[in-house]
């Protein structure tokens, strides 16, 4: 079976749609990262050793009914 110029066309075309989609998913990945990942480093550790207090009753959470 002899390639045509066609069957080359259409690989290099899936290939480069492949290629994209790969790169898009990556692109939404990282964005979403960023945009979710709003502490530093110190506030997590801090939210981390707040929330092991709670979870150890030294602390109590603090009730919605409170904020007002």
């Amino acid at each position: 079976m002899e390639l045509r110029w066609t069957d080359i066309l259409a690989a290099l075309a899936v290939a480069g749609a492949a290629l994209y989609m790969g790169f898009e998913i990556a692109e939404r990945q990282r964005k979403l990262r960023a945009f979710f990942n709003v502490l530093s480093e110190e506030d997590l550790a801090l939210t981390l050793e707040l929330q092991g207090m709670v979870r150890a009753g030294v602390l109590k959470p603090l009730a919605a009914s409170g904020l007002t």
